[in-house]
């Protein structure tokens, strides 16, 4: 693809993307620093990306620790696409009673994983960074 274009994109545009995405992927530092990827659905209220679990890798590793979030779309045929990429600190909000916590947790979640997602993890601190590649539209040909 060697008239593509990387495009770096900023925070409002990764928001936006992100609202309208329905799933991605969490990642967790685990034992001996081993990353582990795990896909889930999730909320965007703001800047707060949440997801609900039942995952007791999830559950003993995220809060207070350090996360990544990725969401992205691909079109096969065109190869161009988007991803986002949102790294911060894990929070357990399930029992929290701040404004932020309790909209969060109203917000609906189209779970797909069988079985109670019960347990609400936020990512703080939250540092947005995308990229799309894409093809730009040819110039009109004068002449």
């Amino acid at each position: 693809m060697a008239d593509a274009v990387l495009e770096v994109l900023s925070e409002d545009e990764c928001l936006r993307l992100l609202a309208g995405a329905k799933y991605g992927r969490v990642a967790v530092v685990v034992d001996h620093e081993r990353p582990e990827m795990f896909p889930v659905n999730f909320v965007l209220h703001g800047r707060t990306v949440a997801f609900a679990t039942s995952s007791p890798t999830l559950l003993k590793w995220a809060p207070f620790g350090h996360v990544a979030f990725e969401a992205d779309w691909v079109d096969l045929e065109s190869h161009e696409g988007w991803d986002v990429l949102v790294t911060g600190v894990g929070a357990d909000i399930t029992g929290s009673v701040d404004e932020l916590s309790e909209v969060v947790r109203s917000e609906r979640i189209d779970i797909w994983a069988p079985g109670p997602q019960d347990r609400w993890i936020a990512i703080v601190e939250a540092h947005f960074s995308g990229r799309r590649l894409y093809r730009p539209a040819p110039s009109p040909a004068f002449g």
